[in-house]
């Protein structure tokens, strides 16, 4: 095994690209954002839809950042578009920053570059007043971040977001080279407010030559500021320099230690890096189970908080104690989900879900249980079921159905069913999550 992998080790290893534009539901805690939302929710919804109908731009970014994560409400991100976009419109920054999210991402149904480009543009410009309170320097950094991310991965396409129809080879090359050096000084100047993403993603430039000369030195000085300070694309993509000795003199045992820093934070591509080491003995003790098991946590790590519950059975109501598993209980329950108890039709239903192996009666008696408690509007059993339909456990894989039960679920108040749309969307296509939130719209107990 070690022959071919040991050639070819510097290609096999990965490195951390540039961090996504945020995308469909971020909660930044502690963050301004944050707050903002928080204050939203402790508004109550008529009277924050009536201020937002009145043009108070403060209402309606935060109805849109509530119709946005739904919670109280729908989900829809079709109407959080129309309110950010109202609120953008009278220069809200903070919605002209969400704004270019949605449309660099298609959230909304609608994916327009040159869209996102011009809000992040309007968001990221000084001396702007804006509606928005408190826009430090970390709301600045963090959406010259975002722009910078939307230049580098759309370099050299039109602003439909399609190669440059009429030029000339040579003409496409020198947009691309003057978007990628825009971007790089974006980088630049998030990196010199303090945000560690920006420094790292600057370092990647350098190390590919992107937008400017490749230089692995100023690639290692960038790499080593953030890797310092606990930032994990840092970490991953310093040990490749360090695998391949761009810039440094090769050491494995050094990379391995990037590796394993990076993914003790949970970065996917860093256990990948990590499991190749430990398959060829680079750095590390030879050890193929090791390295099988971190391939295959690398293949699940992203968004790890969100997917650590993404099976069903994994939610429960808080408000209850977890139901014995005895006999006379398990009678008690029978009889309780017999009459139509919701609440005895979800308990027996999560106790089912709980057992390690299940026949395909015990599975396709709590979709039973669930649908029945789910239909009368019980949040945990709604939640459950959309997991179901994720998982396709009893019930054939269902993504717009599965996403649609939760979209319910975290409307009704079900906290963890707002975090798992967020990570299930990403599975989805923009017009999946569309059909699945308008049938969630369309839905009575």
């Amino acid at each position: 095994m070690r022959g071919w992998s040991q050639r070819f080790l510097p290609l096999t290893l990965l490195l951390a690209l540039t961090q996504p534009v945020a995308g469909q539901v971020e909660d930044r805690s502690g963050s301004q954002q944050g707050m903002e939302r928080a204050a939203g929710q402790a508004i109550p919804l008529e009277q924050l839809r009536q201020a937002a109908s009145e043009g108070a731009a403060a209402a309606q970014y935060l109805l849109a950042l509530r119709l946005e994560r739904g919670t109280g409400v729908l989900q829809n991100y079709s109407q959080a578009l129309q309110w950010f976009t109202a609120a953008a419109q009278q220069g809200h920054r903070r919605a002209q920053q969400r704004l270019g999210h949605y449309y660099h991402s298609g959230l909304g149904g609608v994916q327009d570059r040159a869209a996102a480009r011009h809000w992040l543009e309007l968001a990221a410009r000084e001396g702007q007043e804006g509606t928005a309170t408190d826009w430090s320097s970390a709301d600045r950094a963090q959406v010259l971040m975002d722009l910078a991310a939307v230049l580098e991965q759309g370099a050299g396409q039109s602003e439909t977001g399609q190669n440059e129809t009429g030029q000339s080879e040579t003409g496409q090359n020198e947009t691309k080279q003057a978007d990628l050096r825009r971007a790089a000084e974006l980088y630049r100047q998030a990196a010199d407010l303090g945000l560690l993403e920006a420094v790292t993603s600057l370092g990647v430039m350098y190390q590919n030559g992107s937008g400017m000369p490749q230089d692995f030195a100023a690639a290692l000085r960038l790499y080593e500021q953030a890797a310092a300070a606990g930032q994990a694309r840092a970490q991953n993509n310093l040990g490749l320099l360090y695998v391949r000795g761009n810039g440094v003199v090769q050491d494995y045992t050094r990379a391995a230690a990037l590796f394993q820093a990076a993914a003790e934070q949970g970065l996917a591509v860093a256990m990948g890096n990590l499991a190749t080491m430990y398959e060829n003995g680079y750095g590390v003790p030879l050890d193929e189970a090791l390295a099988a098991d971190l391939y295959r946590r690398a293949g699940r790590a992203d968004s790890a908080s969100a997917r650590r519950n993404l099976q069903p059975g994994a939610i429960f109501d808080a408000r209850l104690v977890p139901p014995g598993e005895d006999a006379e209980t398990l009678a008690r329950l029978r009889q309780g989900a017999e009459r139509g108890d919701p609440l005895a039709q979800f308990l027996l239903g999560w106790v089912l879900l709980k057992q390690d192996a299940l026949s395909q009666a015990d599975r396709a008696q709590v979709a039973e249980l669930l649908q029945a408690a789910a239909q009368v509007g019980y949040p945990p059993a709604m939640a459950n079921l959309g997991l179901m339909y994720v998982e396709g456990r009893a019930l054939p894989q269902d993504y717009v159905l599965g996403y649609m039960w939760l979209v319910l679920a975290a409307s009704a108040g079900q906290e963890e069913a707002a975090a798992l749309t967020a990570e299930l969307s990403r599975r989805m296509t923009q017009a999946q999550i569309a059909e699945a939130q308008d049938w969630a719209s369309r839905w009575n107990p």
